[in-house]
């Protein structure tokens, strides 16, 4: 604020808000049996990079699209669900994406988030934004074919997730791209994920064992956008 000479300067405290995103328990099992473990060099090893490599996957599709119920909330979930704030930018021509949306996008987000600002998107999404300029407006032009894909849109790197909701060309709802700062979505680790052998399953009915082993992996994270303010949705409506 501006004060005036001599006078008390102003109370400039600012509201402070605690984000609340709740943590989830991610879980993998594998179970063999003591004749595969010993037949199979290596076996345990190899299950827990499967293990390993699933875990990967399903905390890469959550982060875009995790519903927020019984799972964390991906990116694309949370900015869909806003309501109370103008986050929502839609196509100019409903089912066609135009460099005039990627601009509308751009344009929507205040300026204090621009300069850590990323793109998200799909590769179907990318493929689109690639094809800008074909019929000779140079000006929108991004990359052809040659290159691996688009390194940076409106001067910000661009994040290309296949998770992320794909190219449909639908004129009903649909979300294709994220624009915003990615510190303002939070990821909330409480535990990376451990593999654990379980050296005798028993059989529940007997409650002898049954031969076999098993591997356990566990998780627990969740992860929610903490400040909507801080992105762009390009949506089709």
């Amino acid at each position: 604020s501006y004060d005036a000479e001599a006078s008390a300067v102003s109370d400039d405290t600012p509201t402070l808000a605690q984000p609340v995103i709740t943590v989830y328990s991610a879980r993998g099992y594998v179970p063999f049996s003591i004749e595969v473990g010993e037949d199979y060099p290596g076996f345990a090893d190899e299950m827990a990079m499967v293990l390993s490599q699933g875990f990967v996957d399903l905390v890469a599709n959550q982060s875009m699209v995790g519903s927020g119920s019984s799972q964390p909330r991906g990116l694309f979930t949370a900015m869909a669900a806003v309501t109370t704030n103008p986050v929502h930018v839609t196509l100019t021509t409903s089912g066609v994406l135009g460099a005039v949306d990627v601009r509308a996008a751009w344009a929507a987000l205040p300026e204090r988030f621009r300069g850590r600002a990323n793109w998200v998107m799909s590769t179907t999404v990318e493929a689109k934004v690639r094809a800008l300029g074909n019929n000779l407006n140079i000006a929108d032009f991004t990359v052809d074919l040659t290159k691996d894909g688009i390194p940076v849109l409106t001067g910000r790197e661009v994040v290309v997730s296949d998770y992320a909701p794909t190219w449909v060309g639908t004129t009903g709802a649909a979300n294709y791209a994220v624009v915003g700062d990615l510190s303002q979505f939070y990821v909330i680790q409480r535990a990376g994920m451990s593999v654990e052998l379980i050296p005798n399953v028993f059989d529940q009915a007997t409650g002898r064992p049954s031969g076999s082993r098993g591997l356990f992996a566990t998780a627990r994270h969740g992860f929610d956008v903490a400040n909507p303010a801080g992105f762009r949705l390009l949506s089709s409506t």
